[in-house]
């Protein structure tokens, strides 16, 4: 009764307001509806219709005004504009597994105008007609985490299988876990960040997406203790981590939609990611779920597609890294290359500024800690810098770079704290990398007969 008598108030001002005449986004189907489909392959198209539609006004003081606030939002507001009756069709929409995600039964924005917002009552027509685009966001989320769920699923399944191929291609080994969670949940949670190991990058087009999807691990990355999971190999790690994973996923798609668990509060609905997208007006934590219109997103738009493959995409990279730390690769700058012509194109070979405009040639090698002077390096073949990129590691420079950042960070491990959209975290990428030069020691210049002088020293790069 006083949420009802609260909206009448406003009502009452709105009408002896001077502004009143002004025109309301859902006054009449042409603006609430025509010309709206085009935009939803695009992400600023999505924000448009999201805004211009009032859909998140409308949802934020439809929650606000209701007395339970976020809890039981979504079946309060099926239930507000059916007067109660019928049966709802949106209930599995918080639920990865349903299929029984429907917006009301009205077939388009145009039918569903005439079926909720024409009843003449100022209390229920206005969100009766933004509801549509409410409900087209809710099954947008419920079919785009389903992708999500099941493209990590595949992922997980494929990434799995090719670790042996990938010891055997990289002569290395699974056991690397260091870190383990940490670089596995980041992976997961980094969307496009290690994108710029893929020519072209990515773009402002998906940062909402990430706001919205990334922090879903953010999350798993902060609440998961390294000792709840099996750290022995990758492998273990990374089904540990689908299982946490898939956990949240679920959870977050329940919350969306207002559903608590027996002993959660209303404060777990703070836990929600949110967009960026949204101004000091709007006050539910689902409303800052939903801004931006992200979820309008046709599920076939481009940066729809690009988001879901890269949040799964960065794990087969980290762990391809990790194989060839333990099959002890490294990057190598040889201080024994003077020039870009000495260094020369051959693949793997980059001319590459350090810092102060210093150039070297870098490399990766494999170190041999049994030759005849003591460990020597041999430059990597052709098939490693092939096996690289049919792991995701193929954009040298990127990559060196990234593996360089770290080794001159001070970083003793991957800093979470630097994670960002575009950023790739210091020592996500942390590949041994070393200095190789001429060994001018006295055992290599001095007038001794039989002397042991191994040609080339090497110390790590700081």
């Amino acid at each position: 009764m006083k949420s009802s008598t609260t909206f009448l108030a406003l009502v009452a001002a709105v009408h002896a307001s001077p502004i009143s005449k002004r025109d309301q986004p859902f006054d009449t189907k042409e603006s609430l509806c025509k010309d709206k489909a085009w935009q939803l392959d695009t992400v600023e198209g999505a924000s448009n219709v999201w805004e211009t539609t009032g859909a998140s006004d409308g949802l934020d003081n439809q929650i606000m005004g209701q007395w339970e606030h976020e809890t039981n939002w979504l079946f309060n507001l099926e239930h507000a504009i059916n007067n109660g009756s019928g049966n709802f069709g949106m209930s599995g929409c918080g639920l990865i597994a349903s299929t029984d995600c429907l917006p009301q039964g009205a077939e388009s924005c145009e039918e569903h105008f005439d079926k909720y917002g024409t009843s003449g009552d100022p209390l229920k027509d206005p969100i009766g007609r933004t509801s549509y685009w409410i409900f087209q966001a809710i099954k947008g989320m419920h079919s785009k985490f389903q992708m999500l769920h099941n493209e990590l699923v595949e992922q997980t399944i494929i990434t799995n299988l090719q670790i042996g191929e990938m010891v055997a291609d990289f002569q290395g080994a699974e056991d690397k876990t260091e870190d383990v969670l940490k670089w596995l949940s980041a992976a997961v949670g980094l969307g496009s960040t290690i994108g710029g190991l893929v020519p072209g990058g990515a773009g402002e087009a998906m940062s909402t997406g990430f706001d919205i999807m990334g922090g879903v691990f953010d999350i798993i990355a902060d609440a998961t203790k390294p000792e709840e999971i099996d750290q022995g190999t990758i492998s273990a790690a990374l089904g540990a981590i689908f299982q946490r994973s898939s956990e949240q996923l679920k959870k977050t798609m329940r919350l969306a939609t207002g559903t608590l668990e027996k002993g959660e509060t209303a404060d777990a609905f703070n836990s929600l990611p949110a967009s960026k997208k949204y101004g000091p007006w709007i006050h539910s934590p689902i409303t800052k779920f939903f801004n931006g219109g992200w979820f309008l997103l046709s599920d076939r738009a481009e940066p729809v597609q690009n988001l879901i493959k890269s949040i799964s995409g960065n794990i087969k990279p980290k762990i391809a890294n990790n194989v060839m730390k333990a099959a002890n690769l490294r990057l190598v700058a040889d201080k024994r290359v003077g020039s870009q012509e000495d260094c020369g194109y051959a693949t793997g070979r980059q001319w590459m500024n350090f810092k102060d405009s210093e150039f070297y040639c870098f490399y990766i090698a494999r170190l041999d800690e049994h030759g005849i002077y003591g460990e020597k390096y041999d430059e990597a073949t052709e098939d490693i810098y092939a096996n690289m990129a049919k792991y995701g590691l193929g954009n040298r420079d990127p990559y060196y770079r990234a593996v360089l950042d770290c080794a001159t960070s001070g970083e003793a491990g991957l800093n979470p704290d630097n994670l960002g959209f575009n950023n790739i975290p210091v020592c996500f990428f942390d590949l041994p990398a070393y200095w190789l030069e001429r060994n001018d020691g006295p055992e290599c210049t001095s007038n001794m007969i039989n002397k042991a002088c191994n040609p080339t020293k090497s110390s790590p790069i700081a």
